[in-house]
């Protein structure tokens, strides 16, 4: 794994090797039983040097989430720049992801207690964790930008979606398929659904269904027009 940054640098490459030497130790041991001596002692540096760079686990961990981000918005956008059919887009977004997750399943699977602890700092509802989640919910949202669907519904598709993928990735931690076979048939399913249902939420008819959506992505916390 790679960060984006100052390339050349001895400091930017020996904050990688830190950060894949972490990774390398949180897949292995687990991230609550490594601590940041064991982190500095097998990157061969001081736990001074190593704090130096990051100033905790937690730290490290957010510049993986980052790196992550900012490589699925890489890879979703070369996907997606001469699509336009909406189930298409959409599946080209979950795949790149899934690409990404399948390659650090371990250490995904290492942090997940923590993701999923709302009082945790790494949750994936965290503040710490919002810039990151924004950038990921304005992904989804963008899939269904179209001059023929009014925005304010554009909104609450990308947010009900991206919504939907945290319970598409969780199955794909547990997922013991054969090459993550019902993690596919699963967001294959998602994807027809919202590609059958999209287009029809843009009638009058089905204003009800819309404003129970409203109502339920609120209800999370996550309605268009409130940040992530």
């Amino acid at each position: 794994m790679r960060q984006r940054g100052r390339k050349g640098t001895k400091g930017e490459a020996t904050r990688q090797h830190v950060l894949d030497i972490a990774l390398d130790l949180f897949r292995r041991r687990g991230f609550e039983r490594t601590t940041m001596r064991d982190i500095a002692g097998a990157a061969e540096l001081s736990l001074g040097a190593a704090y130096h760079y990051f100033p905790s686990k937690e730290a490290l961990v957010m510049a993986y989430y980052e790196w992550m981000q900012a490589e699925h918005e890489r890879r979703a956008t070369a996907a997606c720049s001469d699509l336009t059919d909406l189930k298409v887009k959409l599946l080209a977004v979950f795949h790149t992801k899934l690409e990404l997750l399948r390659r650090d399943r371990k250490v995904l699977a290492a942090l997940f207690r923590n993701l999923g602890d709302p009082s945790h700092s790494l949750s994936v509802f965290g503040r710490q964790t919002a810039a990151v989640r924004g950038r990921s919910i304005a992904q989804f949202e963008a899939v269904f930008e179209d001059p023929d669907m009014p925005q304010d519904l554009q909104k609450l598709l990308g947010r009900a979606v991206w919504l939907a993928h945290l319970g598409v990735f969780l199955f794909f931690i547990h997922d013991r398929s054969e090459g993550e076979f019902r993690t596919t048939k699963l967001i294959a399913a998602l994807v027809d659904f919202v590609g059958w249902a999209a287009p029809l939420l843009r009638y009058r008819i089905a204003a009800p269904v819309r404003r129970r959506l409203m109502a339920l992505v609120a209800d999370l916390g996550f309605a268009p027009g409130v940040p992530p």
